[in-house]
């Protein structure tokens, strides 16, 4: 088992730099995800943390030791990619073993490893069957027993669960979790899917264009965001944002004239800000009353467990989420924002602001 340090790494592709000066540090046994939207540079940082990607600037240590200029071989990384690569000619067994066998493991060696894994990911039954006879879910098993095998000191994976239906992909994350819990290794996992971030991650990496916005725990990630991006991308439905203009240190005006009193915050008067709050945070009523906004609702989503409520406030998008049976029967309804529910961040930079 190793840490991975990534020290202000850089990447270039032919003189345009893609991924800025990211830096972190990931503890021995920990669970990392690294997420962000497609094109973001999460998967070239996976990449160049496994060898595949040349470090065009800074340096990234495994188990303390640097391994910029050190083969992808030799760095005790095992790699779980998106499509598999199975070798479809080989049974299960021999696509697990082939590795060893090129390192010249003996036999009983071999056997005993691709066993063990075998009972791990429940694949004992399938050692003689091909590929194409299998689902894509024992597919993704079988891609995972291969890493599993090596005895790797640090798992890397790079959106495994992409190609599996919703429901595959569920018990999936479940099995992983469950096999992070045994192994206790250091696991890379890279994801555009924010959900598998909050479910199978210790620690949460959170890129944006080549940058990392945030590193924290879910909870962390979810309750303290750093910036409105990193707000506006894990949750779901994401966070709402509302233009407002501080009148004074503790009231705000909001695009449709309505006023709220703050509770403890402070926001810097003479400049327009962002407010933020999550659907589950809003309170809806049918009657007008002091400090609530009136909403225009356009759409009711039944999710059995409750309901998303789509609406607007002028210009302005609004998801509420309601509870089971809630009862909507209007088209116009009234939102009642909890001052202490509410983020702030600077209309220029995105960041958030101190309220203190």
């Amino acid at each position: 088992m190793a840490g991975v340090i990534l020290e202000n790494v850089i990447k270039t592709f032919d003189k345009i730099e893609v991924i800025h000066g990211v830096n972190g540090e990931f503890e021995d046994g920990q669970f990392i995800v690294i997420v962000g939207p497609s094109g973001c540079g999460k998967s070239t940082v996976l990449r160049m943390i496994a060898g595949l990607e040349e470090v065009s600037g800074g340096t990234i240590s495994i188990d303390d030791k640097i391994v910029n200029d050190i083969e992808p071989k030799d760095r005790q990384i095992a790699m779980v990619f998106q499509n598999y690569a199975l070798y479809p000619h080989m049974t299960v067994f021999n696509n697990m073993a082939y590795g060893l066998k090129l390192q010249k493991i003996n036999k009983d060696e071999i056997k005993q490893r691709v066993d063990n894994a075998a009972e791990l990911l429940q694949l004992q039954d399938f050692l003689k069957r091909k590929p194409r006879q299998l689902s894509g879910g024992q597919r993704q098993r079988v891609a995972m027993g291969r890493a599993l095998v090596r005895k790797p000191a640090v798992f890397l994976f790079d959106e495994p669960l992409s190609n599996l239906d919703a429901k595959l992909r569920q018990q999936m994350r479940v099995e992983l979790k469950k096999l992070h819990k045994r192994l206790s290794t250091t696991m890379i996992y890279v994801t555009h899917d924010q959900v598998e971030a909050m479910t199978l991650a210790d620690r949460i990496v959170v890129m944006n264009d080549g940058h990392i916005e945030q590193i924290g725990s879910p909870n962390e990630i979810y309750h303290n965001p750093a910036s409105k991006f990193v707000a506006s991308f894990i949750g779901s439905p994401p966070m709402n944002f509302l233009v407002a203009e501080p009148v004074t240190e503790q009231e705000i005006k909001f695009a449709d004239g309505t006023h709220l009193v703050l509770s403890d915050q402070r926001v810097p008067v003479g400049t327009n800000i962002v407010i933020g709050i999550r659907p589950e945070k809003i309170k809806l009523f049918p009657e007008a009353a002091k400090g609530r906004i009136q909403l225009e609702v356009e759409l009711v989503e039944k999710l059995g467990a409750g309901e998303l409520l789509y609406s607007r406030i002028g210009d302005e998008a609004i998801v509420v989420s309601l509870a089971e049976n809630a009862v909507v029967d209007a088209q116009t309804c009234w939102a009642e924002l909890s001052p202490d529910s509410l983020y702030f961040f600077s209309l220029e930079s995105n960041r958030r602001l101190p309220t203190e």
